[in-house]
């Protein structure tokens, strides 16, 4: 009876995991420019029987949760196919016999011994649909991979959720060696495609991707999530019209993705399509009027537009975190500091908050002299976001958009 307990608490718990994904912005990679949050509470209960959580599960929640970026980036979509539960472990064998076999590493390290692997729980099952505990459920998901007694469909599932984890913790080329072992063993799995090809985009190689996400596509055609994603890739190449094409799609099939919004905004207003870019700006800050990001682009479609931007009024930073970043270019749209002022506060001791303070302060800087009818200086401020934003920014990205628009030369991000 207590095992069927085990497994039915198991079950309810994978389905809640499975029926209340949060939103996975792109701070499930690193390269985040917000504030960290502050460190998650140790959970010390447990679903079973007042039993204390898995080590795994409590070593990682006492960590700082990871940082959060809110930004409306061209980069994995922002809301990713829900994680699929693996099926639950094989019974132990009788006697306290116990087979023992090395878990997975996925990470490339060694092989654990076989005196310290560990037989695959419930437990595992449970960490292998985390989606913020990536560190637990890659060492869950690595221990059913590793039992003999799971069947395909458990397997296709485990390698699917670590995949998900790895391509989280900035692990591209492992999570594609893990979506790789997904399709092989489920072949119409539309949602491996398009994760595969989310990694792909993230090491760089979009032409790869974009194979993945018409495959993705082709086996379900009203995926928005592929449509996106194929939209950021083909804009990461500059070919602005095919991922505005995308982008309709994606908002045909999802209405509230504030990211495609934005991304299909930018790109319009780099074109030209000043009014269609502004409704599209619109109608983001209202999806998400606490996003500094949406508050910004909406900003900047009107003044684009020759309206009053909506960060002239008195009242219009109210609903924004003004002690966190981007709140200097905020402060820079709404008059109180100038350009410099909001580069030196890009600086950072972390390279990598740096390196993206400083590509968005360069291109809404641009945006901002682009307003104020300075172009030579738009121009100078677009080449640095173009030249020195990360790879997949939507900053670097519509700022090639802009140059294009305003005929200079582009590159590609």
């Amino acid at each position: 009876m207590r095992r069927v307990a085990l497994f039915c608490s198991a079950l309810f718990l994978i389905a809640a995991s499975a029926q209340a994904q949060p939103r996975l912005k792109r701070d499930d990679t690193p390269a985040a420019a917000a504030t960290p949050a502050p460190a998650a509470k140790e959970k010390e209960k447990s679903t079973h029987h007042g039993r204390a959580a898995p080590p795994a599960a409590r070593q990682q929640a006492t960590k700082p949760a990871p940082v959060v970026d809110t930004r409306p980036r061209l980069k994995r979509d922002d809301m990713p196919a829900a994680v699929t539960a693996a099926a639950p472990a094989a019974p132990a064998q009788p006697h306290g016999k116990r087979r023992t076999r090395a878990a997975a590493t996925p990470q490339g390290g060694e092989q654990p011994s076989a005196a310290t692997a560990a037989k695959a729980t419930v437990r595992d099952v449970i960490s292998c649909v985390q989606t913020k505990l990536t560190d637990a459920a890659i060492a869950g998901c690595g221990r059913l991979i590793d039992d003999p007694k799971q069947k395909p469909k458990a397997l296709a599932a485990a390698h699917f959720n670590r995949g998900n984890a790895l391509l989280q913790k900035g692990s591209p080329d492992q999570a594609i060696a893990d979506f790789d072992a997904a399709i092989k063993l489920e072949p119409k799995n539309a949602s491996a495609y398009n994760n595969r090809g989310s990694a792909k985009s993230e090491k760089g190689d979009p032409d790869g991707a974009i194979e993945d996400f018409n495959a993705a596509i082709k086996l379900n055609a009203r995926d928005a999530s592929a449509y996106f994603n194929r939209a950021n890739a083909l804009a990461a190449k500059g070919e602005s019209a095919r991922a505005i094409s995308d982008y309709d799609t994606a908002l045909k099939h999802n209405r509230r993705n504030v990211n495609a919004y934005i991304a299909r905004g930018a790109l319009l207003l780099a074109d030209g399509a000043t009014a269609k870019a502004r409704a599209d700006m619109k109608t983001a800050a209202a999806l998400d009027r606490k996003n500094a990001y949406t508050v910004l682009w909406h900003d900047i479609a009107e003044r684009r537009a020759k309206q009053k931007g909506v960060l002239s009024g008195a009242n219009a930073t109210k609903r924004l975190d003004m002690k966190a970043w981007p709140a200097p270019v905020v402060q820079l749209f709404a008059g109180t500091i100038k350009q410099d002022a909001v580069l030196a506060a890009a600086d950072n001791a972390d390279a990598t908050l740096k390196q993206a303070h400083t590509c968005e302060a360069n291109f809404y800087g641009g945006e901002y002299a682009l307003i104020s009818g300075a172009r030579e200086d738009a121009v100078k401020l677009f080449e640095a976001a173009a030249k020195d934003c990360p790879h997949g920014f939507l900053e670097g990205i519509a700022a090639n958009a802009e140059l294009k628009g305003l005929g200079q030369k582009v590159g590609a991000n």
